[in-house]
Protein backbone atom coordinates (compact mmCIF):
# COMPACT_ATOMS: atom_id res chain seq x y z
CA UNK A 1 0.00 0.00 0.00
CA UNK A 2 1.28 3.37 -1.20
CA UNK A 3 1.15 6.33 0.76
CA UNK A 4 -1.29 7.76 -1.79
CA UNK A 5 -3.39 5.12 -1.21
CA UNK A 6 -3.47 5.55 2.49
CA UNK A 7 -3.86 9.32 2.36
CA UNK A 8 -6.86 8.36 -0.44
CA UNK A 9 -8.39 6.04 2.55
CA UNK A 10 -7.68 8.37 5.39
CA UNK A 11 -9.56 11.67 3.24
CA UNK A 12 -12.53 8.99 2.42
CA UNK A 13 -15.50 9.45 5.10
CA UNK A 14 -16.21 5.92 5.22
CA UNK A 15 -12.86 5.20 6.65
CA UNK A 16 -13.27 7.75 9.31
CA UNK A 17 -17.21 5.98 9.75
CA UNK A 18 -15.71 2.66 10.56
CA UNK A 19 -12.74 3.48 12.45
CA UNK A 20 -15.48 5.67 15.20
CA UNK A 21 -17.54 2.83 14.68
CA UNK A 22 -14.46 0.05 15.70
CA UNK A 23 -13.98 2.71 18.78
CA UNK A 24 -17.74 2.72 19.70
CA UNK A 25 -17.96 -0.73 19.77
CA UNK A 26 -14.56 -1.33 21.61
CA UNK A 27 -15.82 1.20 24.15
CA UNK A 28 -19.26 -0.90 24.41
CA UNK A 29 -17.48 -3.81 25.12
CA UNK A 30 -15.11 -2.35 27.78
CA UNK A 31 -18.31 -0.53 29.20
CA UNK A 32 -20.29 -4.10 29.15
CA UNK A 33 -17.48 -5.68 31.14
CA UNK A 34 -17.40 -3.16 33.68
CA UNK A 35 -20.93 -3.62 34.42
CA UNK A 36 -20.81 -6.97 34.43
CA UNK A 37 -17.90 -6.75 37.02
CA UNK A 38 -19.96 -4.45 38.83
CA UNK A 39 -22.91 -6.48 38.82
CA UNK A 40 -20.87 -9.28 40.47
CA UNK A 41 -19.77 -7.16 42.68
CA UNK A 42 -22.68 -6.18 44.67
CA UNK A 43 -23.72 -9.48 44.42
CA UNK A 44 -20.82 -10.51 46.34
CA UNK A 45 -21.42 -7.33 48.86
CA UNK A 46 -25.05 -8.24 49.79
CA UNK A 47 -24.01 -12.04 50.46
CA UNK A 48 -21.22 -10.53 52.73
CA UNK A 49 -24.41 -8.69 54.46
CA UNK A 50 -26.51 -11.34 54.70
CA UNK A 51 -23.94 -13.00 56.14
CA UNK A 52 -22.80 -10.48 58.56
CA UNK A 53 -26.41 -9.79 59.68
CA UNK A 54 -27.15 -13.72 60.13
CA UNK A 55 -23.56 -13.57 62.79
CA UNK A 56 -24.99 -10.53 64.73
CA UNK A 57 -28.18 -12.42 65.24
CA UNK A 58 -26.07 -15.24 66.06
CA UNK A 59 -23.98 -13.40 68.23
CA UNK A 60 -27.17 -11.74 69.82
CA UNK A 61 -28.80 -14.93 70.71
CA UNK A 62 -25.82 -16.30 72.46
CA UNK A 63 -25.46 -12.70 74.40
CA UNK A 64 -28.93 -13.25 75.38
CA UNK A 65 -28.54 -16.92 76.44
CA UNK A 66 -25.56 -16.26 78.56
CA UNK A 67 -26.89 -13.59 80.27
CA UNK A 68 -30.12 -15.28 81.55
CA UNK A 69 -28.24 -18.95 82.31
CA UNK A 70 -25.39 -18.99 85.37
CA UNK A 71 -22.20 -20.00 83.84
CA UNK A 72 -22.13 -23.89 84.09
CA UNK A 73 -18.61 -24.35 86.46
CA UNK A 74 -20.47 -21.71 89.07
CA UNK A 75 -23.69 -23.75 88.87
CA UNK A 76 -22.20 -27.32 88.85
CA UNK A 77 -20.26 -25.68 92.03
CA UNK A 78 -23.26 -24.66 93.75
CA UNK A 79 -24.51 -27.85 93.06
CA UNK A 80 -21.72 -29.79 95.04
CA UNK A 81 -21.89 -27.72 97.60
CA UNK A 82 -25.56 -28.49 98.01
CA UNK A 83 -25.12 -32.37 97.47
CA UNK A 84 -21.72 -32.16 100.04
CA UNK A 85 -24.10 -30.57 102.70
CA UNK A 86 -26.92 -32.31 102.23
CA UNK A 87 -24.80 -35.56 102.57
CA UNK A 88 -23.03 -34.52 105.86
CA UNK A 89 -26.43 -33.95 107.39
CA UNK A 90 -28.07 -36.99 106.61
CA UNK A 91 -24.82 -38.70 107.99
CA UNK A 92 -25.66 -39.91 111.36
CA UNK A 93 -23.96 -38.36 114.62
CA UNK A 94 -22.95 -40.28 117.47
CA UNK A 95 -24.85 -40.24 119.92
CA UNK A 96 -22.40 -39.36 123.09
CA UNK A 97 -19.82 -37.34 121.37
CA UNK A 98 -20.22 -33.99 120.36
CA UNK A 99 -18.59 -31.95 117.97
CA UNK A 100 -14.96 -30.95 118.50
CA UNK A 101 -16.22 -27.36 118.80
CA UNK A 102 -18.85 -27.90 121.63
CA UNK A 103 -16.43 -29.85 124.03
CA UNK A 104 -14.15 -26.81 123.50
CA UNK A 105 -16.86 -24.54 124.00
CA UNK A 106 -17.83 -26.66 127.00
CA UNK A 107 -14.34 -26.68 128.57
CA UNK A 108 -14.20 -22.29 128.28
CA UNK A 109 -17.34 -21.85 129.44
CA UNK A 110 -16.37 -24.58 132.48
CA UNK A 111 -13.08 -22.22 133.44
CA UNK A 112 -15.62 -19.14 133.69
CA UNK A 113 -14.69 -17.67 130.23
CA UNK A 114 -18.08 -15.87 128.32
CA UNK A 115 -18.73 -15.58 124.51
CA UNK A 116 -16.43 -13.02 123.52
CA UNK A 117 -13.38 -14.28 125.63
CA UNK A 118 -14.30 -18.08 123.87
CA UNK A 119 -14.89 -16.30 120.66
CA UNK A 120 -11.57 -14.90 121.13
CA UNK A 121 -9.52 -18.16 121.85
CA UNK A 122 -11.22 -20.31 119.02
CA UNK A 123 -10.71 -17.39 116.60
CA UNK A 124 -14.56 -17.13 115.62
CA UNK A 125 -17.05 -14.53 115.45
CA UNK A 126 -18.82 -14.18 118.37
CA UNK A 127 -22.25 -14.37 118.06
CA UNK A 128 -21.09 -17.78 116.63
CA UNK A 129 -19.30 -18.29 120.24
CA UNK A 130 -22.72 -17.11 121.80
CA UNK A 131 -24.72 -19.87 119.66
CA UNK A 132 -22.30 -22.57 120.25
CA UNK A 133 -22.31 -22.04 124.10
CA UNK A 134 -26.10 -21.97 124.16
CA UNK A 135 -26.52 -25.32 122.19
CA UNK A 136 -23.44 -26.81 124.59
CA UNK A 137 -25.95 -25.64 127.74
CA UNK A 138 -28.50 -27.20 125.62
CA UNK A 139 -26.69 -30.36 125.09
CA UNK A 140 -25.48 -30.65 128.79
CA UNK A 141 -29.48 -30.83 129.83
CA UNK A 142 -30.42 -33.43 127.33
Amino acid sequence: MTADSLASLLHNGQFSLLLLALCALLLALILQRQRRQLNRQRQRLKELDKQLTNALQRITRLEDLQDSTPPPRADFERHLQQADLKSRLQQPQPAGNPPDKYRHVIALAAQGLDAEAIAEVLQIAPAEASQLLTLARLRQRD
